[in-house]
């Protein structure tokens, strides 16, 4: 593994390329504040009906080596976000990895949202489910060597990573709301420590612009959110299984019902 000092740095234009169709995008009038019939905003609403929103982050694969031949692997997620009198929204999504030579991480997400009737406010004419999907590109920033000692962890120190994600979501009709879109940037953090079972926490701070489609024209919304946890890595080798990670997360939007606690099981394959 190349270093610099106590540190990797990976960088190239793909990430500052799709920045700028990113910001590109921002050009539609803003979404309304008006609440929809779950009690979010509409802003809200439209983040929650995709991946991003509806399902929890994770952390870095394999957080302290990146110099793999190849990566595959599969995630199932779920999450769930409480919603007023006593509703809530639930999601589950099934994501497939890719990553090649070390370079970026390329995933992509199909997800299913069910939630309470009554978050409709016609219920007779509305269905209170949806299909979502996404795509995501994570390229590796920074990777250092062991640098923090912690404390029951005596065989090593702990390692951390940096690394820059983006990525787009997609849901269609549900809840009385029409099609919704979310493009983000979002920068996980992470610190690795553990030998033959490695303890990851990690925050994912990220932007997010929604889009949606009133019956007249498309606006869009922007939000900040903070996402965590804590991730086992490699903790299916007490089972006997090689590769198999557990991750329990939650997601944060400061606005009202903003909050996702999630779960999710991940299987790498490193050949």
């Amino acid at each position: 593994m190349r270093t610099i000092s106590r540190v990797r740095w990976t960088t190239g234009w793909s990430p500052v390329v799709m920045g700028l169709v990113f910001l590109s995008l921002l050009i539609s009038p803003t979404l309304g504040a008006q609440s929809t019939g779950s009690g979010m905003g509409r802003t809200l609403a439209a983040i929650a009906s995709t991946p991003l929103g509806a399902l929890t982050p994770v952390g870095p694969v394999m957080a302290t080596s990146r110099d793999d031949t190849l990566l595959f692997g599969f995630r199932l997620l779920y999450g769930t976000r409480a919603l007023a009198e006593r509703r809530s929204l639930t999601s589950y999504g099934f994501t497939t990895n890719l990553q090649i030579q070390g370079g970026a991480l390329f995933s992509g997400t199909i997800g299913y949202q069910r939630g309470d009737a009554a978050i409709c406010v016609d219920p007779s004419s509305c269905d209170a489910r949806r299909l979502m999907a996404g795509i995501r590109y994570s390229g590796n920033l920074v990777t250092t060597r062991p640098f923090l000692r912690v404390p029951f962890f005596t065989d090593n120190d702990a390692s951390g990573t940096a690394a820059l994600e983006f990525g787009a979501g997609w849901a269609n009709k549900g809840f009385g709301e029409k099609q919704h879109w979310t493009g983000d940037v979002t920068v996980p953090l992470s610190l690795a420590v553990g030998q033959r079972v490695r303890i990851v926490t990690f925050a994912a701070p990220t932007v997010v612009m929604a889009w949606g489609t009133t019956d007249r024209r498309w606006s869009r919304g922007q939000r900040v959110l903070l996402g965590g946890g804590i991730t086992g890595q490699e903790i299916g080798q007490l089972l006997g299984v090689t590769g198999l990670d557990l991750t329990i997360a939650l997601q944060r939007a400061f606005s009202p019902f903003g909050t996702t606690l999630g779960a999710t099981v991940s299987w790498t394959l490193a050949p």
